[in-house]
């Protein structure tokens, strides 16, 4: 009998996704720069909508909406998600778009993560999508981006993470599997990337490609004048990095206004209206 391939979706939110994670700090720097919970959140490049469905099991009141443009992975988040979510499905909305084009309804927290704005390689593309999602938000709201950096980040690269079992959404066992980024290409003129997923199955068989992203890694710089220009008020950034002193990774993403460039370190840059 041959096993069941594991699905990629799955690996993938196994491996590079942690919405809890994220909607914790989120919560805090909202509450932080507003005194309040937000309730209405939006999530751009939702792919299979992870994040948009944890906030809306996170309380009976919270809303999300998820817009992506590519209809398979919505038709898996809506066969695999959604359909496990019951009642609680009604607060979420999967919108098949370009996320340049949605500015209604407006929310409270925009956020486009694990580097996926980088598609917009032209600076009036990335231009029209932040001033989209600064359109999209309502009184207070914040937009939230994601970027990495460093000496090393910039060119080619393989790193493996081994990834402990876990449970599929349809409650499927996953085995332990090594997670792959690969920087197949940088081309340091224009900060072209080509990336790649790969998963390396327990049965030593392997998924190549099982993502591909052809992007523009743009800077922390970069990324904060487009965003004042945008129309958002001022951005704060957020750096998770390399303690030198324990000789690891903070482990946290902490407000800084300086950071000493390392080999690789990320950032969450927060657009505040």
């Amino acid at each position: 009998m041959i096993a069941k391939r594991p699905d990629p979706h799955v690996l993938y939110e196994a491996a590079v996704q942690g919405v809890y994670f994220d909607l914790d700090l989120m919560e805090r720097i909202y509450r932080r720069l507003r005194g309040r919970r937000f309730v209405r959140f939006r999530e751009d490049f939702c792919g299979t909508a992870q994040m948009a469905a944890a906030w809306v099991l996170r309380r009976p009141e919270n809303l999300a909406w998820g817009v992506d443009l590519h209809a398979p992975t919505l038709a898996w988040a809506r066969r695999h998600r959604l359909s496990r979510m019951r009642e609680h499905a009604r607060r979420l909305t999967l919108v098949r778009a370009d996320v340049r084009s949605v500015t209604r309804p407006r929310v409270d927290v925009v956020a486009a993560y694990n580097y996926s704005f980088w598609v917009f390689k032209k600076r009036p593309d990335l231009l029209r999508y932040f001033r989209g999602a600064r359109a999209s938000l309502r009184p207070g709201g914040l937009f939230f981006v994601t970027a990495f950096a460093g000496n090393r980040a910039m060119g080619t690269l393989t790193e493996r993470t081994y990834v402990p079992g876990s449970y599929s959404i349809d409650g499927e066992r996953v085995p332990p599997f090594t997670y792959v980024w690969e920087q197949n290409r940088f081309n340091a003129i224009d900060h072209d990337i080509l990336c790649h997923i790969h998963f390396r199955l327990r049965d030593g068989s392997w998924m190549r490609r099982a993502f591909s992203y052809d992007w523009r890694m743009w800077t922390v710089p970069e990324i904060r004048d487009a965003l004042l220009e945008a129309g958002f008020r001022k951005t704060l950034v957020y750096a998770d990095a390399w303690n030198e002193r324990r000789n690891r990774p903070d482990d946290f993403y902490r407000l800084r206004t300086r950071l000493q460039n390392q080999d690789s370190w990320l950032a969450i840059i927060v657009g505040v209206t």
